[in-house]
């Protein structure tokens, strides 16, 4: 009984000490300045038909191309099957990775009939891996990918999904909530909130990171730090940049809480074992889509087994592609099949 008791003080210190830490990050975000609100528009101009899709791709390539500071793994692309598919598929990468995250999923769509665009996102994708360039990422400079994304897909196919991780996510849900063209956004573990802080506090959280003086520089792995080897990406991440990637999913949840989603439909796929995101807030999202009548469909990988927060990149630790990918392509072709 005596062992119980001294282990059921440390579970109450434990306790306290958590919710002290949360009540300290609440009180601290009130002096900080409001949350800037993001303003969730577009402005559609999607091609008409497969070659002048593929125009403004090869244009869009040839600047990228052309800066000179950009990975060649990093570079946006196409896999096309020459014309105009019955379906096609745009796929917006993870924080500090690129499009050679989906260089194997994306082979995957590509075989079962899609044409496949990949496009690279703002600060992404530089050849110095170990500076921090995601220090000026705004939630506004990734806004401004899906428009133009969208865009150039809707020339590759008749019905267009759009998909993304993580980051990629956020941008893939706002392109549910904005666009009528859209036939099926597909956010995957959207970074909309932390996962071991509660949602409700999301928003102080997010007031914290944004007025971090200085910005904090965090690596992947704090032992082997900048020498951290991925097949892309960079080692390290900047703690504003995550400020400014939750900035816009509480601009999305606002817009979604008044004003029902543009997308024809919507496909969630989310982790109960991710430790990076917020399945509240995920949830959140949903609840608010569902609140206007649409039958938001849903998907959540089991506990075990395990996965990590990112289940698409081939050399993300703990990754069990053998696992993920059959999920990640049934959920998204079969949904496809099964509401045309």
């Amino acid at each position: 009984m005596k062992i119980l008791r001294i282990i059921g003080r440390i579970v109450l210190v434990f306790i306290a000490l958590i919710l002290s830490a949360y009540l300290i990050l609440y009180l601290w975000s009130l002096t900080r300045p409001e949350i800037e609100p993001v303003a969730l528009v577009t402005s559609p101009d999607p091609t008409q038909d497969y070659a002048e899709a593929m125009a403004r791709f090869d244009a869009l390539l040839a600047e990228e191309q052309a800066r000179g500071d950009i990975d060649p793994n990093c570079l946006p692309y196409v896999l096309s099957h020459g014309a105009k598919t019955q379906r096609s598929i745009v796929l917006f990468h993870g924080l500090t990775a690129c499009p050679f995250q989906y260089h194997e999923l994306a082979q995957l769509y590509f075989t079962e009939g899609y044409n496949v665009y990949v496009p690279r996102l703002p600060y992404h994708g530089y050849l110095d891996r170990t500076g921090n360039h995601l220090a000026d990422l705004t939630a506004e400079n990734l806004l401004a990918v899906m428009d133009p994304s969208l865009d150039i897909v809707a020339g590759l196919g008749d019905q267009v999904t759009m998909a993304g991780l993580s980051l990629g996510g956020n941008v893939a849900a706002a392109g549910g909530q904005l666009r009528s063209d859209l036939w099926l956004a597909v956010p995957m573990s959207p970074a909309l909130g932390f996962r071991f802080v509660p949602d409700i506090l999301t928003p102080a959280l997010t007031r914290t990171l944004l007025s971090l003086p200085p910005d904090v520089y965090m690596w992947w792995d704090p032992i082997n730090q900048a020498n951290f080897q991925a097949e892309s990406g960079y080692p390290g991440f900047s703690l504003r940049a995550l400020g400014e990637i939750f900035r816009l999913g509480l601009a999305i949840r606002a817009q979604a809480a008044t004003q029902l989603p543009a997308s024809q439909e919507q496909l969630v796929i989310d982790n109960w074992g991710d430790p990076a995101v917020s399945l509240g807030a995920i949830d959140a999202l949903q609840d608010k889509w569902r609140n206007w009548g649409d039958s938001v469909a849903h998907y959540r990988f089991s506990l075990l087994p395990w996965l990590p927060h990112d289940f698409i990149s081939t050399d993300a630790v703990g990754v069990r592609l053998d696992v993920s990918y059959p999920v990640l392509i049934d959920q998204i072709i079969g949904y496809e099949e099964n509401n045309p």
